[in-house]
């Protein structure tokens, strides 16, 4: 059985290398067969938001969980000192983080950030918001969806029973 996810209008899902975004104005459900790390919008950082040494660890333990940019133990390992002489108080997040990553448990290793992250940070903009739309990319331009061309699929499929069915009631008048 693999893992069942719905998501949201307009939101992204990382699957390993590879983002998921539902382009459509109303929730989808997917189920993802295999093993692949997944990693939701809400705990998804962008690279642009690590802006402090606590957020870059996390970017790092998210690329490195993620399977992207070439992230290894050592670079990780690297950041986390960083933190520890910046924020001796996050020594047993580390140290958490440290035994999980040894365990092979990247993901748990990524909560114990995550949580450190929500308990230290007053800014809680860290992550990607649940309602900010995902930007498409195309080439080199990015932009973000545009809701007011997609058609309401339950509206139209409404309209278009109702209108068949006066074709049908004015066939059967001219005959």
């Amino acid at each position: 059985m693999g893992l069942k996810i719905t998501l949201k209008p307009f939101e992204r899902i990382e699957v390993g290398p590879v983002t998921l975004i539902n382009g459509w104005i109303e929730p989808s459900t997917f189920s993802i067969e295999g093993t692949a790390p997944v990693l939701r919008q809400a705990n998804f950082m962008p690279d642009d938001r690590a802006d402090t040494t606590l957020r870059q660890v996390y970017l790092c333990l998210q690329k490195l969980y993620l399977c992207r940019d070439g992230i290894t133990t050592d670079s990780y390992h690297d950041k986390a000192q960083q933190l520890l002489e910046e924020m001796p108080a996050a020594a047993e997040t580390i140290r958490k983080a440290g035994a999980a990553i040894a365990d092979g448990r990247i993901y748990a290793a990524l909560k114990a950030y995550r949580e450190l992250l929500d308990a230290t940070e007053t800014n809680k903009a860290w992550s990607a918001a649940a309602d900010e739309p995902a930007p498409i990319q195309h080439g080199t331009v990015r932009t973000a969806p545009s809701v007011e061309f997609v058609r309401d699929r339950r509206r139209y499929r409404r309209d278009s029973a109702s209108s068949s069915a006066s074709v049908a009631a004015t066939a059967a008048s001219l005959a």
